[in-house]
């Protein structure tokens, strides 16, 4: 019964995505700005908490390895969350919230897309993150869940009908496999 329920759920928010035009037009969009991104030799730059870290390293992996096509040449990303020395000492020293942000600065100029994941759409630490991507003329992406926060400064947002974090982590890497269908094609 469980197994069964949580299927549905996933079901039920795919078969809502289907319908929403906008959001296979926003995956493309993603997409063309990561290969616009390395055809610039920038950077994107991906970041998240929790399962979205780990959905974020997935992407990364994808864009720089391979999805299906084992021939093609890379896209360059990188997933912020994967260096547990820098996060564990700005956080230590300074504070969580602003650890993506400070990576960016880092980073500054190599970068050239920023995509914050967020199940709950409410991340400090990401918001911020691409709050700072926008200062420094970023484009920036958020892909979250159902909430009812405008997000008006962020370029693409893809809000993913759950409010369950289980399903809209599942919806996620559809999306983010659905990205790398258009960037393989």
């Amino acid at each position: 019964m469980v197994y069964s329920s949580n299927v549905l759920k996933v079901v039920n928010a795919l078969q809502i995505t289907i319908g929403d035009q906008q959001i296979q037009k926003k995956v493309s969009c993603i997409a063309n700005e990561i290969k616009k991104c390395t055809n610039k030799g920038k950077v994107t730059a991906i970041f998240g908490n929790g399962g979205s870290a780990a959905d974020a390293q997935h992407l990364a992996a994808e864009l720089v390895c391979t999805y299906k096509n084992r021939k093609r040449k890379p896209y360059k990303a990188i997933a912020l969350n994967t260096d547990t020395s820098i996060m564990t000492a700005w956080s230590n020293d300074f504070d969580f919230e602003s650890i993506f942000s400070r990576q960016l600065e880092a980073f500054g100029e190599t970068i050239g897309f920023s995509i914050g994941l967020s199940t709950s759409g409410k991340s400090k630490n990401v918001l911020k993150a691409l709050n700072f991507s926008k200062s420094i003329n970023l484009t920036t992406c958020l892909i979250c869940g159902k909430n009812d926060l405008d997000y008006e400064d962020i370029d693409i947002v893809i809000k993913i009908p759950s409010e369950e974090t289980a399903t809209i982590q599942t919806v996620t890497q559809v999306i983010y496999h659905s990205i790398c269908d258009v960037l393989e094609n």
